[in-house]
């Protein structure tokens, strides 16, 4: 289950990493630039949020501070969702890449943290019989 979770979680990681990089390093191209003007953002502010989409990935790399990365990176994600339901014409494939991402930065921590998995258990622990008497 651990092996999983960091083959999911360095999965994840490397996607992050590699969008936040080619949104900071690299101009961008006339389709990302239509694109976040049809959301309603202006140009300058792809690299200020790509920054932060890869301060929030690295928090998350790091094992001591890993579910503070994983809480940054679905409030960057939920905001990432909350612009594409808000404007019209992104298709669905844009609208669940959000959540999907989200889901797997979570899904990542649970299989590797026994504390979460204890937190926020699938199913509801066995009782034993002696305790319902």
């Amino acid at each position: 289950m651990i092996r999983t979770g960091w083959a999911i979680s360095g999965l994840t990681a490397v996607n992050l990493i590699a969008d936040g990089l080619a949104k900071a390093l690299f101009p961008p191209n006339a389709f990302l630039l239509g694109e976040i003007s049809r959301l309603g953002e202006r140009g300058s502010t792809i690299v200020p949020f790509a920054i932060l989409y890869l301060a929030c990935t690295v928090v998350y790399l790091i094992p001591r501070t890993t579910i503070l990365g994983a809480i940054l990176l679905t409030g960057y994600l939920g905001g990432a969702e909350a612009i594409q339901s808000r404007v019209s014409g992104s298709g669905p494939f844009l609208l669940s890449l959000p959540v999907i991402l989200g889901v797997l930065v979570w899904a990542g921590v649970w299989l590797r943290d026994e504390r979460l998995r204890n937190l926020i258990p699938l199913r509801a622990p066995r009782v034993r019989a002696e305790q319902n008497q």
